[in-house]
């Protein structure tokens, strides 16, 4: 090697170590006099390590998870702030940022990542988190979001492989993408006049009390428990192995078209309904809805009541199945099951 490269990076080392020392002195500085050296705050709670960060939700349209093994939680935010909590992540294991609209977190990470360039700006986003990093005991990620009233979302895409996604209370105009290779998807209180598309190879999607423009549900083995306070213009519902259970809070004179298929039985508004596939509609102008269990049975009612834990047990039962299961190797199904 050249003396002038072994200079090179000698002065290389001493200046990353200088700057080490210096952060440190100043972290310990900050603390001692009760001053936020950085914009991320990071506790310990119990088992838990919690990453805080606010962000303006004002300025951002899409909001982007892809993720390995963890639980998901979107709400609206009581204090008046969007921001968001990260729980369990090990520093250096993944990916958040705040560009071009959009907060992206992602478990895929390079040494690119500590270094961004975007829209003309150059930023160092890394090291201080090495620095700030608290160890825990509990080793399970979730990552909570909590969106003010300002926020102007308009897409959610959320794919993660093995966990729970939980969404409640949002009323923004979005469109709702949301994948799982194993676990339950769980929707309440949910009003867009846009589209929600649900699938999980394994587990249960709930959806309680939604109104939406247009949805697709997917279920490979699991059940689908739904129930919509609004009837959507068009809505598909398929699930391989397991049961439907769908209840509309309007009244069928609004219109409706169902046409559901199934192996097992198929009721609608209590009453067993023998044809293959049973079709039903109530007006010319009827807004289809198409129901596809390819094993199991179809449940539909109009001015029902909301779904109260149908299928808790099956979902304990398909997460034990699924700890086994090396999910690298499972095809998730994204188009809706065909009517035989």
């Amino acid at each position: 090697m050249k003396p002038s490269s072994i200079i090179f990076l000698i002065v290389s080392v001493l200046v990353i170590a200088g700057g080490c020392v210096l952060c440190s002195i100043g972290s310990n500085m900050a603390a001692e006099q009760g001053v936020a050296l950085f914009e991320t705050d990071v506790t310990v709670m119990g088992d838990d390590v919690i990453r805080t960060d606010t962000f303006d939700a004002s300025a951002i349209n899409k909001i982007k998870l892809t993720l390995d093994e963890a639980d998901v939680y979107i709400c609206a935010s009581e204090s008046g702030e969007s921001y968001l909590e990260l729980r369990n992540f090990q520093v250096g294991s993944y990916d958040y940022s705040v560009q071009n609209k959009m907060l992206l977190v992602d478990n895929e990470t390079s040494l690119f990542s500590l270094v961004r360039i975007a829209e003309g700006n150059f930023s160092f986003d890394g090291l201080r988190h090495y620095l700030t990093y608290k160890a825990g005991a509990n080793t399970e990620k979730s990552l909570y979001i909590y969106l003010a009233e300002d926020a102007a979302l308009n897409a959610f895409e959320i794919t993660v492989k093995r966990g729970t996604i939980g969404i409640e209370n949002l009323a923004f105009t979005a469109d709702y993408n949301i994948s799982l290779t194993a676990g339950d998807i769980i929707l309440r209180g949910i009003t867009t006049k846009s589209a929600v598309n649900l699938s999980t190879n394994k587990g249960i999607i709930t959806a309680d009390n939604i109104g939406i423009r247009t949805g697709t549900i997917i279920v490979g083995d699991g059940a689908a428990d739904l129930f919509l306070k609004t009837i959507p213009s068009e809505l598909q519902v398929s699930v391989m192995e397991g049961d439907i259970e769908c209840g509309y809070a309007a009244s069928s004179e609004y219109g409706l078209q169902i046409e559901a298929g199934a192996s097992g039985s198929i009721m609608y508004n209590g009453a067993e309904k023998t044809e293959r596939p049973f079709a039903y509609t109530s007006s010319a102008n009827a807004a289809p809805q198409t129901f596809t269990a390819e094993n199991g049975n179809v449940n539909i009612a109009i001015n029902a009541t909301a779904p109260a834990g149908r299928f808790d047990d099956l979902s304990e039962e398909l997460a034990r199945e699924a700890e086994t299961e090396d999910l690298d190797a499972v095809v998730v199904e994204t188009e809706p099951v065909s009517e035989a």
